[in-house]
């Protein structure tokens, strides 16, 4: 019998270098092929997109099935790009962010899906160095465009609101922390984490990765206690929560470690690999 029926990892921090572009290193790749192999199906729950997954992850993952995006506000088909579950930010929320992003020029990045469930980036990083550029681009994704403000997009009665807002907490004055500013002004309604130490991401009410984990489960079929999931940051703690078997990573801060059933080596170590032998692979005799 298999220990688990269902496998969700966490990408930046857990599979992916989370400061850098690099490939998934080849013993977590192997173990994911294994445990896929063995009959445990394998999906991601990451804050990056629908389309992230489907064009930057290894095609011979062999990912069918479902997977959680944009931090649970989407949940994806990674085969044909068929989004199942949307949920954008309230129309009002978003576009107080904007006016305060507008007022204070904070880097920041606004997401919108658009119709055939490709993701459209909107970024105010200009004058970036390409050292920062580079940063940016793997951090918050290639912009579609640049902008000067983010209000303008939002305007019309009728403007399509974005699906998540992610904040660049880095290289700010001592005392401004992006969290708990929007924590203060977007809390409540709004769902906010951080999700690196560098970034701040808004969603909308209730959305986050373990809302969609219950809801991946739900479209599954899937008993959420049959499921492992292993993840290294705040925004990993609901999915972690929600996971009848819960892994931290060793680079996982405490707060992520304390909601944790066991605590595998850290990514450089190849933690996620050392994870998916001892629990999945193992009690299967593989």
């Amino acid at each position: 019998m298999r220990p688990f029926d269902l496998v969700v990892l966490d990408l930046d921090g857990t599979i992916l270098n989370a400061y850098q572009r690099t490939r998934i290193s080849e013993a977590v790749h192997d173990a994911i092929e294994a445990v896929q192999a063995a009959g445990v199906p394998v999906t991601i729950g990451t804050g990056r997109t629908l389309d992230y997954i489907r064009h930057h992850l290894p095609g011979d993952l062999r990912l069918t099935h479902p997977v959680i995006a944009t931090q649970g506000a989407v949940i994806g088909d990674p085969v044909s790009g068929r989004i199942l579950v949307e949920t954008p930010l309230p129309l009002a929320e978003a576009r107080a962010i904007a006016a305060f992003v507008d007022a204070h020029r904070y880097t920041t990045a606004f997401y919108f899906n658009t119709a055939d469930g490709h993701t459209v980036i909107y970024q105010n990083a200009a004058g970036a160095t390409p050292e920062e550029e580079a940063l940016l681009h793997h951090l918050l994704g290639v912009p579609t465009a640049l902008v000067e403000e983010f209000s303008p997009l939002l305007a019309d009665e009728d403007a399509h609101p974005p699906i998540k807002v992610i904040a660049f907490n880095h290289d700010l004055p001592e005392a401004v922390d992006l969290l708990h500013e929007y924590q203060r002004r977007f809390c409540p309604p709004l769902t906010v984490t951080r999700t690196h130490e560098w970034l701040v991401e808004a969603t909308a009410p209730g959305a986050d990765k373990g809302s969609g984990l219950l809801r991946l489960c739900e479209l599954l079929g899937v008993d959420p206690r049959r499921v492992l999931a292993i993840g290294d940051s705040d925004n990993d703690i609901p999915m972690l929560k929600v996971a009848g078997f819960a892994v931290a990573m060793g680079n996982a801060n405490e707060r992520v470690k304390a909601v944790a059933d066991w605590v595998a080596p850290s990514i450089d170590e190849e933690g996620a690999a050392v994870a998916l032998r001892r629990w999945v692979l193992e009690p299967m005799g593989v």
